[in-house]
């Protein structure tokens, strides 16, 4: 194993496909986040807004996407800069190059990793490397990695992803 970094060639532009989940966005710029979000992807959009139970105050809306492929970092790079807002953005693995995961809160900024195909978050050598090299303790070590793998996003979403599912489970028993 050499420490070089190896390089893989691009894969370039062509058509995608993701998710974006806004967890939580206040009402006032609800039609700001359509606007930015369908002026990247080349069409107008009207997401289907529903109150966050765990936030009353906000709204929540998923949206299922087709677009150049990487436009979800132009999307995630507009989305952050209102700071209140909680969201992430899912763009899928194409033609054997990785897929991107973004996840925003106001309290911990951005998180940003490759995802394999079957979803996994990847964690390339150097980055591992660097981890253990510049931590003295396993303790250190172990806080490190999960914050590589995005475990403490995925900690502050998680209650804002049960209430976003449970509130979908209650539609389809409604409407059955």
């Amino acid at each position: 194993m050499t420490n070089a970094p190896r390089m893989l060639t691009s894969e370039g532009v062509g058509a995608s496909h993701g998710t974006i989940t806004i967890y939580s966005a206040p009402k006032p710029v609800l039609r700001h986040i359509e606007w930015t979000i369908g002026n990247l992807l080349g069409i107008p959009i009207s997401l289907n807004w529903k109150v966050h139970r765990l936030s009353p105050s906000t709204m929540w809306s998923e949206l299922h996407w087709n677009g150049t492929y990487g436009i979800a970092s132009q999307i995630a790079s507009e989305l952050k800069g209102w700071h209140y807002l909680k969201f992430e953005i899912y763009e899928s693995a194409k033609n054997g190059s990785d897929g991107s995961l973004y996840m925003y809160t106001p309290e911990l900024g951005m998180f940003f990793s490759h995802v394999g195909p079957h979803g996994d978050v990847m964690i390339n050598e150097n980055q591992i490397q660097t981890i253990i090299r510049e931590n003295v303790s396993e303790v250190d070590v172990i806080e490190k990695l999960e914050r590589a793998i995005g475990k403490p996003w995925d900690d502050a979403l998680e209650p804002f992803r049960r209430s976003h599912n449970e509130l979908a489970e209650e539609s389809v028993r409604l409407s059955v």
